[in-house]
């Protein structure tokens, strides 16, 4: 069965266009970009081809651990970093289990309290428009678009009181909604102009939408002030390096004409994982009170779910898919590089393109957002004129989903993605998954029917990390970009253990990116 319900993709689209009045026109009028963002920040030296470094964390919005919470350790890495940190992205799947409004507070307001202006405790913080002292700029992951099955809200809802009591099941990140189709995280983060009252639009528009960008105007991000996000899916730039955050929610349709799968094998497929769920749930009705045994059933139940989720994908395949969205990542990265003060792309998204953990590596959603990109991509470098496939169109891509840390490189792949680093940072705190037993090589298909290489996985930090003795190894990740043209990305991981005694610090050195002719470059052990 169902825990979660994944609501379809134009449901997805309409509900968080309405939020933000999309295209109203007295937006119009005033010839706002609601996909651009202006972010202001005194002190903060962002000239143009400046050095400067951000922060990346992804998929820790969990507060079910009692004893230790890995989302606030990862924070307290973190910190270090931050008073000179130019931004911080998270990945994704900022609160589990399916971004419901009231596990806010535990789930995301309690770990990141540090990135908030607020005298309060953060009991009494409001998670609707939360207000940062420093650009903290999410991305929309899965969970933050779920809701839950009725029953299993009826049930979460009621037993609620009880499993308070007895400490049975009363962290598992559920209460009695879900998301409401993302809108705990448009509150939480996004500029809802649904909100305003139509008689203040027009003064709240000539208020907050004051920035500039190309004659266009758009929303100011001001940290102590106002600080939100102008829709789904923007963009923004720092010292020469546009930042594109995309909703790739609505972008993993399951592919037409990549051949149809066996309905029959699809659904025997569904049942095995139906047996494997509920033989976790008869294992976690005798393990309720014992944290670890715990956990690790219940990151077994989160995996099931998903993959039962992407079956279902494939078996109601339908040909929703958000080309508005793709066209304007087409167009924004085409200005881009016609852009002279621009040095450089940055891609941030939820699904990666890229990945070998176990369960993620062939899903249907890995497969359709790849292929999604590869022609955005593709139709950049032809609008360019340009031939050479080691022209980087895009100099990183980072995402969440998959929980570990990794870095991977393209091959030539045949298209615009090919010699591309990235970069998947989603073990921030909630659960962690091992890399699949084929090893660190993808391959593809060529025409021919062979197979050819076409990524390589670097490093591979999850569930089972040697450097760590085969522990749990939790990660977020400092970027240091350098002063000047080409663009340099240097890499820190920040990686944590927990072990029975405390936390294990492990420090990494620092990982220069490869240029598109230096794929021999390897990545340091750990100290």
């Amino acid at each position: 069965m169902n825990f979660a319900s994944d609501p379809p993709i134009e449901r997805k689209i309409m509900r968080m266009a309405h939020r933000v009045r999309w295209q109203h026109p007295a937006i119009h009028a005033r010839a706002i970009d609601q996909t651009r963002l202006v972010i202001e920040q005194p002190g903060m030296n962002s000239a143009e081809h400046s050095a400067f470094h951000f922060l990346v964390l992804g998929d820790s919005g969990t507060g079910r651990h009692r004893r230790h919470s890995p989302p606030r350790h990862i924070a307290e890495r973190l910190l270090v970093h931050k008073d000179q940190a130019a931004f911080l992205l998270h990945t994704g799947d900022v609160v589990y289990l399916v971004g419901a409004a009231t596990q806010y507070r535990t789930n995301f307001i309690r770990p990141y309290r540090e990135w908030l202006s607020s005298d309060e405790s953060w009991e009494k913080i409001s998670p609707r428009k939360l207000l940062f002292n420093q650009p903290f700029l999410p991305v929309l992951g899965n969970h933050d678009y779920y809701d839950l099955a009725p029953i299993i809200a009826t049930l979460a809802g009621l037993t609620l009181p009880v499993r308070r009591h007895l400490q049975w099941f009363h962290d598992v990140d559920t209460s009695w909604r879900g998301s409401d189709l993302g809108g705990g995280f448009a509150h939480a983060f996004m500029d809802m102009l649904s909100d305003v009252p139509s008689s203040r639009l027009d003064e709240y528009l000539d208020r907050y939408y004051m920035g500039e960008w190309d004659g266009r105007r758009c929303l100011q991000y001001r940290p102590g002030i106002h600080t939100r996000l102008p829709n789904r899916y923007y963009r923004f730039r720092h010292a020469g390096v546009d930042v594109f955050a995309l909703d790739s929610n609505t972008l993993i349709a399951p592919l037409s004409g990549s051949g149809d799968d066996d309905r029959a094998q699809l659904r025997q497929q569904l049942r095995a994982l139906d047996d494997e769920q509920n033989h976790c749930l008869r294992a976690l009705s005798l393990q309720a009170r014992d944290e670890q045994h715990r956990d690790e059933l219940m990151d077994d139940l989160e995996t099931l779910q998903e993959e039962r989720l992407d079956l279902q994908r494939k078996l109601h395949r339908h040909a929703a898919e958000d080309g508005e969205q793709l066209t304007w990542l087409r167009d924004g990265l085409i200005a881009s590089h016609r852009d002279p003060s621009t040095r450089g792309r940055i891609l941030t998204l939820h699904h990666p393109p890229y990945v070998t953990e176990r369960t993620k590596w062939s899903q249907a959603d890995t497969l359709g957002i790849r292929q999604r990109l590869r022609n955005v991509l593709d139709d950049v470098n032809r609008a360019l004129g340009r031939k050479n496939r080691s022209l980087r169109t895009v100099d990183l891509v980072l995402s969440g989903h998959a929980h570990c840390l990794e870095i991977l490189r393209t091959h030539d792949t045949g298209h615009g993605d090919s010699f591309t680093n990235w970069v998947v940072c989603g073990g921030s705190g909630y659960s962690l998954r091992d890399q699949r037993g084929q090893g660190p090589e993808l391959t593809e298909s060529c025409n021919r029917g062979e197979p050819r290489m076409i990524a390589t996985s670097d490093l591979y930090v999850g569930r089972r990390w040697a450097d760590c003795n085969g522990g749990k190894a939790y990660s977020a990740l400092r970027v240091d970009i350098s002063e000047g043209h080409p663009l340099k990305i240097r890499l820190t991981p920040l990686i944590s253990n927990r072990e029975e005694n405390g936390w294990n610090e492990i420090t990494m050195d620092p990982i220069e990116l490869p240029q598109a002719d230096q794929f021999s470059t390897t990545i340091p052990a750990a100290d």
